[in-house]
């Protein structure tokens, strides 16, 4: 009972601090924020995916492990391998998608990072997900420069 009404004091205290979307300018990736989600049991994904301006996208993606399907994602705009330019933070619930994509039913998580901007990912097994665009179509590339699937850790 004790760690019930700590989840749902944690769920309160974030959607009360961080309703929304907030940014920072950093030179690394803002983890305070981020371990605010990932200390109440969730699941971790991260990865770097490609981007033209910038050297990519580094996406950490906080899902909780329970009926709430709460979620944090930030997203680092990278200068280089290592140095974050600007960071993103989201919270909220996500949406749970069943799509029929090419013959195949797939499971797909839904995230809305504000006015009319939702992010798909493709749940490709226990340990990947893979953004996707707006149809619900994986990338078209081969290339293991251009890689968009994010990993537990």
């Amino acid at each position: 009972m004790k760690k019930i009404m700590f989840m749902v004091a944690a769920c309160a205290a974030m959607v009360a601090c961080n309703n929304g979307k907030t940014t920072t300018n950093a030179d690394s990736t803002d983890s305070v924020a981020q371990d605010s989600v990932a200390a109440v049991d969730s699941a971790v994904y991260e990865g770097m995916t490609p981007a033209a301006d910038v050297a990519g996208i580094k996406y950490r993606v906080a899902l909780a492990k329970d009926s709430s399907n709460g979620f944090n994602v930030s997203e680092a705009y990278m200068k280089s391998d290592s140095e974050a330019d600007t960071v993103y933070n989201y919270t909220g619930n996500y949406v749970v998608l069943k799509k029929d994509v090419k013959g195949k039913e797939n499971t797909y998580y839904q995230f809305d990072l504000g006015k009319d901007n939702k992010v798909n990912f493709l749940v490709v097994n226990d340990s990947t997900l893979r953004l996707v665009n707006t149809d619900f179509e994986e990338p078209a590339t081969n290339s293991k420069d251009m890689n968009y699937d994010l990993k537990l850790k």
